[in-house]
């Protein structure tokens, strides 16, 4: 579960029993995980004030033992106001969407092996 407020992603088994909590995803409000167990977690809120030394953008890793492999920054010049992604999804070709609330758009973003 995407636990903005706290900074964290609570992990709980299927009868809702908590088993632990990450922190290293950064503040975020979206998460998707794919059929792989790679997880895609959306950080529209970081900043100076909100999250002090983390940068808005999506990190993906690993949905088991939580490593971060690649980080996608906010692509918006501006770092005022919401513009990063506050939801994510990917497709079965590895190509990350982002679902931006400020701009109300929906961005691609091509995965380049």
């Amino acid at each position: 579960m995407a636990d903005r407020g706290n900074v964290r992603i609570q992990i709980f088994q299927q009868d809702g029993i908590f088993v632990t909590e990450w922190k290293h995803f950064g503040r975020l409000s979206g998460i998707f995980i794919d059929a792989n167990d790679v997880l895609y977690a959306a950080d529209s809120e970081s900043s100076a004030t909100s999250n002090p030394g983390w940068q808005r953008g999506i990190r993906i890793g690993s949905a088991v033992t939580c490593h971060i492999f690649s980080f996608i920054p906010d692509p918006a010049v501006n770092p005022g106001g919401t513009s990063a992604a506050e939801g994510v999804a990917a497709d079965m070709h590895g190509n990350v969407y982002g679902a931006e609330v400020g701009p109300r758009q929906i961005v691609k973003y091509v995965r380049n092996d």
